[in-house]
């Protein structure tokens, strides 16, 4: 299969739920003219049905899994307890 077109992102805006979609807002990091910390500039929009999701979750986490056992990253044992 040939990738006929690639985006860069610097990670996920936001995520949210319509109908029955799921949105995955993708950002980049744009420079702020204020000061010098990077501002999030969202731009590009994917919608997934629920499975297509899914499928997208599973493949991340084996991602994460392989990151984990070249040693490239490391969980957080104390993650932070969920905002409400």
């Amino acid at each position: 299969m040939a990738i006929e077109n690639e985006v860069y992102a610097d990670g996920v805006y936001q995520i949210h739920m319509l109908e029955q979609t799921i949105r995955l807002d993708f950002m980049r990091l744009q420079p702020n003219p204020e000061n010098q910390t990077p501002v999030p500039k969202p731009f590009e929009r994917v919608i997934l049905t629920p499975q297509g999701f899914l499928r997208t979750y599973e493949a991340m986490g084996q991602i994460v899994r392989k990151l984990e056992e070249l040693g490239l990253i490391r969980r957080n044992p104390n993650p932070p307890a969920e905002q409400k």
